[in-house]
């Protein structure tokens, strides 16, 4: 039995979100790297990742790192069993609890795969996604090179740190403001 290979890409994606911040309203948008499946985006064929982004998000990129090694299996995820990685997850925080799009991942020295796809939250278990490819397999090195720029990438992405974070209550003189001094 003969394995379909695929070829795995990265995308640069744009999401966007309406949050109502008291009385100010936030259109943060979430720039992330979207993963493409022989050139159509996983997200069309797994129910439920519509609204979701990757781990790859520019407004996480301390984490990116981290995210990158738990794709090619050099780290276990943080909330899931060994073994199993993130490809979807909540666009304002990228919390399991959330909500997200795991999948089993095997990394052989010719092909990695990744199977098993589930819906998981952390406090519930995984629900397995119907309707979702039984696999999806990749050269190994292709799968590594996809994967290899991803930071730099990211990187040239644009982020608004207001927009995603919000607004923050300023003193005075932390804005510059100063008491004038005696006969001003």
């Amino acid at each position: 039995m003969t394995t379909e290979v695929s070829q795995l890409a990265l995308q640069a994606v744009v999401l966007r979100r309406t949050f109502h911040d008291g009385n100010v309203t936030r259109y943060p948008e979430s720039h992330f790297l979207d993963i493409v499946v022989d050139g159509r985006a996983l997200s069309d064929s797994l129910p439920g990742s519509r609204g979701l982004v990757t781990p790859l998000n520019r407004a996480w990129l301390p984490g990116v790192e981290r995210a990158i090694d738990e794709l090619l299996g050099v780290r276990p995820a943080d909330g899931l069993d060994i073994g199993r990685i993130f490809l979807f997850v909540c666009g304002a925080c990228g919390d399991l609890a959330c909500g997200a799009v795991t999948a089993r991942l095997q990394v052989g020295t010719e092909l990695t795969t990744w199977s098993q796809f589930a819906w998981e939250n952390g406090y519930e278990p995984p629900e397995p996604i119907e309707n979702a490819p039984a696999s999806l397999a990749f050269e190994t090195a292709q799968y590594e090179d996809a994967l290899a720029g991803a930071i730099g990438r990211l990187r040239l992405l644009p982020y608004d740190e207001l927009a995603h974070h919000g607004r923050r209550f300023l003193w005075p003189w932390q804005w510059g403001w100063r008491l004038p001094k005696n006969g001003d």
